[in-house]
């Protein structure tokens, strides 16, 4: 059944049953996720019973229940769907899909004895199924964007007055500060017309405020992003409240942070081995963005680790990455599209296949979506793959990519459960997917294409070209080179002998550091 905001289906469900833990409700468009998650680290790290209920899954559909930051048990979560399932057919209810989700979630943290509820809202937040809760210890509301405006509004504040939904009178709220003035001014108003709060500050809680000065901290925030401080400041601060609210002891953070430091989250910027397709060496980013400000978020995070300047003399100006994207229908695929692509890049397009519980979800045409791609950026190298599968669309990635680039998987948190999902299998069995034949296929595939639209030379000046895509021309270009630089290490060679090979006055250029290299192999290969 496809989404339906309203609180009477899950009332329904849920009739007569009350929840003895303290939730903590997390609304928001980008960064909900990863705050749910940091907050989970954090009460499992204090020993204190948290269940956590995020969607979409990632990989199976009972992952999104956790308990204690594990998934709970395929067989328990199937016993109680079917419970609130057989509810719902009985007495004629018409829940969605989701609703059937939140019920079965927020009973097994009934079952399981949890103290604490971390809750992702679905969507939006006052029509939100998880918005049935009446038992929240804080409210958080992380970075709102435009997104599902179908349902939501098509304004910043149509959106943000349903987030606010959230809040809840005399329970304290928290709002990430990066918000725009005018969606802080929607939450504000909301929050006095009910009476909630207060909104949470440093000062309301009862730790240093000099903590975001130590070592710690500082160590934990440069190797982060604005975005993810803001995530897991968010995460602490409703963490350490609940904490002082249900008087459990209160911890000292330094030692959280040094356990956070390097955690990363599945779906949301994942660097990750994909050793079936690319061999050992290489990772691929996963990263779930599929609207303008994730994207915008996940390009400052490419710009600063992987786009490095380039310095081939005549080549682009900064390496180059190489999109594996899918997009769910009805996104505004433009604006994503512009805030990830520059140009160089190249883009393959797929689909993902069906999400479990969510049937009403569709995947863009990939050659629609490459369509809008290059008319947003002209100047990529682009294919579509109509063959769903995450890593058939990063086998072609492969033969599409230089040694230098970066390989990103990205524009739907359903095309990274894909990938997971695949990892898995293939991890469990070699032959699952069949790689060997969708390799040979696609590197057929993308030599047929390169011959027929080959790149500017320049683009891959500096590049070591796989040899299964070399073609007539690119061989006879390396002879040159070759030659060339055979020639080059002779005349160098004879001006040492004859000592007349002195250093420069100006330094090292980069043209004679490649001289210096070139000789360098050249002895190398006499010894």
């Amino acid at each position: 059944m496809p989404i339906q905001p309203g609180l009477e289906r899950i009332g329904l469900l849920l009739k007569g049953t009350s929840f003895p833990w303290k939730s903590i409700h997390v609304a928001g468009t980008n960064g909900k996720g990863s705050i749910c998650a940091w907050a989970t680290h954090l009460f499992k790290r204090r020993c204190i019973k948290a269940g956590t209920f995020t969607s979409p899954h990632l990989i199976n559909r009972w992952d999104c229940i956790q308990i204690d930051g594990e998934p709970v048990e395929e067989r328990r979560f199937r016993r109680v769907e079917n419970y609130f399932k057989g509810i719902n057919e009985q007495q004629g209810i018409g829940a969605s899909e989701f609703e059937l989700l939140t019920a079965t979630a927020f009973q097994l943290f009934n079952d399981r004895e949890v103290q604490v509820g971390i809750v992702e809202v679905g969507m939006g937040g006052k029509l939100d199924a998880t918005n049935i809760l009446q038992n929240q210890v804080v409210s958080v509301i992380s970075k709102i964007a435009r997104d599902h405006e179908a349902f939501l509004g098509n304004t910043i504040e149509e959106i943000a007055q349903h987030k606010a939904g959230i809040l809840r009178p005399n329970v304290p709220y928290l709002v990430n500060p990066a918000n725009e003035w005018n969606v802080q001014d929607v939450i504000l108003k909301y929050a006095r017309d009910i009476g909630a709060g207060p909104r949470l500050q440093l000062r309301n809680l009862q730790t240093n405020q000099k903590f975001f000065t130590t070592k710690d901290w500082k160590a934990f925030a440069e190797t982060r992003f604005p975005f993810e401080r803001d995530n897991a400041v968010l995460a602490y601060l409703a963490f350490l409240w609940t904490c002082e609210a249900m008087h459990f002891p209160t911890p000292k953070a330094q030692s959280f942070l040094k356990k956070m430091r390097n955690r990363k989250h599945p779906g949301r910027l994942h660097d990750k081995g994909c050793l079936a397709v690319f061999g050992p060496r290489v990772k691929v980013l996963i990263d779930g963005a599929h609207n303008e400000d994730a994207a915008l978020a996940l390009s400052a995070y490419i710009k600063r680790y992987y786009r490095k300047r380039s310095y081939v003399k005549g080549g682009p100006d900064h390496n180059q990455v190489v999109w594996v994207l899918a997009m769910t229908e009805g996104k505004d695929v433009r604006k994503v599209l512009t805030a990830l692509l520059e140009p160089g890049d190249s883009v393959v397009t797929t689909t993902f296949g069906p999400v479990d519980g969510m049937p009403w979800v569709k995947p863009m045409d990939p050659v629609e979506l490459l369509k809008i791609a290059q008319e947003v950026q002209p100047d990529i190298t682009g294919l579509a793959n109509a063959q769903r599968g995450a890593h058939h669309a990063l086998c072609t990635a492969k033969y599409l990519s230089n040694p230098k680039d970066k390989v990103v998987l990205a524009g739907s948190l359903y095309l990274c459960g894909d990938f997971y999902r695949e990892a898995d299998a293939v991890e469990k069995n070699p032959d699952a997917l069949d790689l060997p034949y969708i390799h040979d296929k696609e590197r057929g595939r993308v030599n047929r294409f390169l011959s027929k639209h080959p790149r500017d030379r320049n683009q891959n000046a500096g590049h070591e070209i796989p040899a299964e895509l070399e073609l007539e021309s690119e061989e006879l270009a390396d002879r040159e080179r070759k030659r060339q630089e055979l020639e080059d290490e002779i005349k160098a060679l004879e001006r040492q002998i004859k000592g007349l090979d002195k250093p420069e006055s100006q330094g090292v250029t980069a043209a004679s550091h490649h001289d210096i290299e070139t000789i360098y192999r050249g002895v190398l290969r006499r010894q």
